[in-house]
């Protein structure tokens, strides 16, 4: 769930809320966006500091020690 959550605001959710901004007259949404923007990337950046703590990234294939 971790996972699915980081990967939402990674790709999705920050591409929507800038894609909200950009396209904003109102200055008042703007900043509420930017706000909102701001804790995602907090919540985002202790997702991905549990995961790297709790040593659940998937880790890339590595040679075998074949020594005897």
């Amino acid at each position: 769930m971790l996972f699915f959550v980081n990967t939402c605001l990674g790709i999705f959710c920050f591409a929507m809320i800038s894609q909200a901004m950009t396209s904003s007259l109102r200055t008042d949404i703007i900043s509420k966006l930017d706000k909102i923007s701001d804790d995602m990337k907090k919540f985002y950046g202790l997702g991905i500091l549990l995961a790297i703590k709790e040593k659940w990234f998937e880790q890339p294939p590595k040679a075998v020690n074949r020594r005897v």
